[in-house]
């Protein structure tokens, strides 16, 4: 039994393009110089175009510009949907053979992320439209390199960049580099009976209130914690969005990253307290962590952070 041959298409990217740029431009001759042909060859394509419709596309008068039909149109706009994809397919594999990565996974802490790290990403976002951008949780993630980290314990996920918390360790096999600083203030809501005690509040006072606590995770080590508790009354999260939705509910004091309270209490919602035994020098320090072998987006991003770009 004889197989048919498949049917040729009839409505091709190339013509689709043609006919795009014709529509765009406004004639055969200025859509032959935007596609680098002739304007015969662009009207040939054309005429083919329709002879295989059997539909004319554009009307032709002399002395007047091209214009589509009623079926040139909703090809057109058809055309408007489909030809920036596909361009968008060419540019995506342009730049992976260029050396830029298809996918960046980047895992980041809530606490760490200060505006000139937001800055980064959109500027990273913008010089590398085609990576798709993965953001993890840095609680639950670790470098791809990791792997004691990644066998050990079910459910983390792997990152090619990590921003967090610095640890006490550093045997995950990438790189790694002191990047910024988290400088601690002690706070609560605006309404909270510890925002009403004027001068400096001393320990005996912070005992009295429970104390909004982080949970030990693969950023915040048990002995990272330890060095701010100042309550024996605590309450426990596990993500950051807890401790800042929970301090602006009232239900207890915690420590908050400087660079991320100073909006909150310049709008009066969080007040900082003043600590006798603070001298307003503690500390964090923020880490950036990569593997080897990151494309040019990855790359791009720790040269920036890290002041090399």
């Amino acid at each position: 039994m004889l197989r048919k041959s498949p049917r040729a298409m009839i409505i091709t990217t190339e013509r689709l393009l043609y006919l795009w740029t014709i529509a765009e431009t406004g004639s055969f001759s200025a859509a032959g110089r935007k596609l680098g042909l002739s304007a015969a060859a662009v009207q040939q394509a054309i005429q083919a175009f329709e002879h295989d419709l059997e539909a004319q596309l554009f009307e032709r008068h002399s002395g007047k510009k091209p214009t589509l039909t009623l079926l040139g149109r909703q090809i057109y706009f058809q055309a408007l949907d489909i030809i920036p994809r596909l361009e968008g397919i060419e540019s995506h594999v342009r730049a992976v053979r260029e050396g830029v990565e298809p996918q960046l996974r980047i895992a980041l802490h809530g606490m760490t992320l200060f505006p000139r790290f937001q800055q980064a990403l959109v500027a990273m976002q913008q010089r590398f439209p085609t990576v798709e951008l993965v953001l993890l949780d840095s609680e639950s993630a670790a470098l791809s390199c990791d792997k004691v980290r990644l066998a050990s314990q079910p459910g983390v996920q792997p990152a090619d960049i990590t921003l967090s918390l610095g640890r006490l360790r550093s045997d995950h096999s990438g790189h790694e580099r002191i990047v910024d600083r988290i400088l601690w203030s002690v706070v609560v809501a605006a309404d909270h009976p510890l925002a009403k005690i004027r001068g400096d509040i001393a320990l005996q006072d912070l005992h009295e209130y429970p104390q909004l606590f982080p949970l030990p995770g693969l950023s915040i080590t048990p002995e990272l914690s330890e060095g701010i508790r100042c309550s024996s009354k605590l309450i426990y999260y596990s993500a950051f969005y807890h401790l800042r939705v929970m301090l602006l509910a009232g239900l207890g004091f915690g420590f908050y990253p400087r660079q991320l309270a100073e909006p909150l209490i310049e709008q009066g919602q969080l007040k900082a307290l003043h600590l006798e035994m603070d001298d307003g020098k503690l500390n964090w320090p923020i880490e950036l962590c990569w593997i080897d072998g990151l494309g040019k987006a990855g790359q791009w991003f720790v040269d920036h952070l890290c002041g090399d770009s």
